[in-house]
């Protein structure tokens, strides 16, 4: 294998906050370990990487960590155009960061492309990356098309204001929509995701490359002495749509009427005052249900372990981390056939149809209480993550796909 000088892209990069974090993280290292020189170009949050990784930061406004995204600004920062653009836009509801990236990036980059044999983009999808594509071998990574996510947050909503200000936000769909057309090489993490790729985005199926993203299992393992009997965990941050948690909190609720014993750990953040608040306290399940946020990965993998059963009520996933890593744990999983949820998980758990709560209660009961049926449960998913779903097995196709656009580039 020839050993290829690669930049990773990435807008923004923390592996706590989402999918796209964490396989900027996993798969770099993953390509450190087949012999490559990686290098990533990052916006803020930054990635936590292997020790060998390069990382070039390009800072930006950074405004949602900031206390306030108008006020805590300084002129001396709104003196530059870009930034100007980032303020302005952020603060009328939309969201800038990808755009902004791109023109960051280029001014960053253009002058050291020698340095590199091949760049790979996590699915900023910029208009910067037409001009690289003409320039150097260029390979996108998309986990799934983001209309996916407007869809479901426009279904759940009935204010027309809410509406608007959704449309707004996902103002840069319009970039990814007219760049991801115009690529030669794309990666997606599931069947379902270039399914959705080529509805939504119009990409012909000859440039898309599935290849599965794997489940880190130095972070991920087994440790049943910490089972707390009848303790489902799901993983579902409040008042995001997508997740389904709505539908789990319903069939939870129907089920502690017959076994008040149950409880839910839901890994993920909670909004006081929310939507998911308001309906805890309607379904008068507030004692039963605890929310853990702003963990690392050792806590979540912690809660993983104390689960009796892992629940995913997605509605949409682009791939299902929250299904390998909880079957990388051992544990019996009931999920839902949204998105590329039932290529993740196989026959290795009970799978439901997404957005129905009573078949959700109905997985769960079927599997809470017979013991033989989660150990087999578990075991099956454990295996499954251990041969298909590995970071070294995907670095390798992806290696691959940098060699196959290399040689194109070339011709």
């Amino acid at each position: 294998m020839r050993k290829l000088k690669v930049a990773l892209l990435s807008y923004r990069s923390n592996q706590y906050s989402g999918g796209q974090g964490i396989y900027i993280s996993h798969l770099s290292k993953a390509l450190i370990n087949l012999g490559h020189e990686v290098t990533v170009f990052s916006g803020p949050p930054y990635p936590n990487l292997d020790a060998r990784v390069n990382l070039v930061t390009i800072p930006s406004l950074d405004l949602y960590s900031r206390n306030n995204k108008f006020s805590d600004v300084s002129f001396k920062e709104l003196i530059n155009p870009l930034n100007l653009f980032e303020w302005l836009s952020i603060n009328s509801g939309g969201f800038a960061e990808p755009y902004t990236f791109g023109k960051r990036l280029k001014k960053l980059l253009k002058n050291r492309l020698h340095e590199y044999d091949v760049i790979h983009d996590n699915q900023s999808l910029c208009y910067e990356l037409l001009y690289l594509q003409k320039k150097i071998p260029l390979v996108t990574t998309i986990h799934h098309p983001i209309s996916k996510d407007l869809k479901y947050e426009l279904q759940s909503i009935s204010s027309i204001f809410l509406k608007i200000l959704k449309i707004r936000w996902h103002s840069f769909l319009r970039m990814q929509t007219y760049v991801a057309k115009r690529l030669n090489k794309i990666i997606t993490v599931s069947v379902s995701s270039k399914k959705n790729i080529q509805e939504d985005f119009k990409v012909s199926e000859k440039n898309i490359s599935v290849i599965l993203n794997g489940i880190d299992t130095e972070i991920f393992y087994p440790d049943q002495s910490k089972t707390v009997s009848k303790r489902i965990v799901t993983v579902a941050s409040a008042d995001v749509p997508l997740k389904g948690l709505d539908y789990l909190l319903d069939a939870f609720a129907n089920l502690l009427k017959h076994d008040p014993s149950l409880e839910l750990f839901v890994i993920g953040s909670f909004n006081e005052g929310g939507h998911t608040e308001r309906k805890i306290k309607y379904l008068n399940i507030e004692k039963k249900v605890t929310f853990k946020n702003d963990l690392n990965f050792n806590q979540v993998r912690e809660i993983y372990c104390s689960a009796d059963i892992v629940v995913i009520p997605s509605l949409y996933e682009g791939f299902g981390f929250a299904v390998g890593e909880a079957m990388a744990c051992k544990k019996p999983v009931v999920t839902t056939d949204g998105g590329a949820i039932p290529e993740v998980i196989s026959d290795c758990g009970i799978v439901v149809e997404a957005g129905n709560s009573d078949e959700l209660r109905i997985g769960i009961l079927k599997l809470i209480n017979n013991e033989s049926l989660k150990a087999e449960m578990a075991e099956k998913g454990y295996q499954r993550v251990l041969e298909a779903l590995n970071w070294r097995r995907a670095a390798e196709s992806v290696t691959e796909t940098y060699e196959n656009t290399i040689k194109d580039f070339q011709k």
